[in-house]
């Protein structure tokens, strides 16, 4: 699809109601290990309780904002826009796991803080629980970010542009997650083509959910790129581009498509159920 159409409506599957289990990759990395002693979980859960309540002149957390969802649709990018929007904000600018910070780090006397992580999309129950056990005002928002699956499975990460970066078993865990998370209220799902078209669509939303206006616009965030800001999952930084949104299409990645069409046998009706496809006529290019 050219990338200045708009995609035909989601005719998604229902929702999955029970969370499926998760991936042997995922628990391997478990955010939910915590390293500390019993005696500084309960300083650092004493400091919280003070911060949450905004006693002694502290400014009581107002949102934690999570991005996550499927790894090369813009995750990082997007943590960068916000990164840069709200300056004031605790950020990690790197990788940062939403339950670990949630639960081990102080939020810096400030009222946001913004983490990143593809992975979070298996961790969401807990990472909401987490705040509901605090006993505290502070809300947690979730941005889950999705995006073509040929984009993703074609995509290459700047610690290694000679191999795919996303397996498809990554891909079809993080998608059956998705399929049950999408539709809950403290979700946000935002799609690729949006960040790169309609910054500031995606800027608004998440403003919403934050509840706190942006200082700078989000199609301004290679302007002013933090310093100790991770960037090789971008592959360099520069201004949105949209030829970005269809390089799956390139006569290079045209055996990888391939493989994909033999071994994703679904991925045909899913592009459709997702609406990134009409039909599935794009497949005879690849006969």
């Amino acid at each position: 699809m050219p990338s200045n159409l708009v995609p035909p409506p989601h005719t998604d599957p229902p929702r999955i109601e029970e969370r499926p289990p998760k991936p042997a990759r995922a628990l391997r990395k478990s955010p939910a290990t915590n390293w500390t002693t019993p005696l500084r979980q309960r300083v650092k859960k004493a400091v919280l309780h003070i911060i949450d309540r905004g006693w002694f002149g502290f400014v009581p957390l107002q949102t934690h904002l999570v991005i996550c969802g499927f790894p090369r649709s813009g995750t990082t990018l997007l943590q960068l826009m916000a990164e840069t929007a709200y300056p004031s904000a605790r950020v990690f600018g790197r990788e940062r796991s939403g339950l670990a910070a949630a639960r081990n780090d102080l939020p810096g006397d400030v009222p946001l803080i913004i983490s990143k992580l593809p992975d979070d999309i298996f961790w969401i129950d807990e990472i909401r629980e987490c705040y509901t056990e605090r006993r505290t005002k502070s809300r947690v928002r979730f941005i889950v970010n999705t995006r073509d699956p040929r984009a993703i499975l074609t995509s290459v990460h700047g610690m290694n542009r000679d191999v795919y970066w996303v397996p498809l078993e990554r891909w079809r865990a993080i998608d059956l997650h998705f399929r049950y998370v999408r539709d809950f209220d403290d979700v946000i799902v935002v799609e690729y083509r949006d960040l790169v078209l309609a910054p500031q669509k995606v800027q608004g939303q998440l403003a919403a959910a934050i509840g706190i206006e942006p200082e700078r616009a989000f199609a301004d965030f290679h302007q002013s790129v933090p310093g100790e800001f991770n960037t090789l999952a971008l592959n360099g930084v520069r201004p949105l581009d949209p030829a970005t949104l269809d390089k799956w299409r390139e006569p290079k990645h045209a055996d990888r498509i391939r493989h994909l069409l033999r071994e994703m046998p679904e991925l045909p009706e899913r592009l459709v159920e997702m609406g990134y496809e009409n039909d599935t006529t794009w497949t005879r290019a690849y006969a």
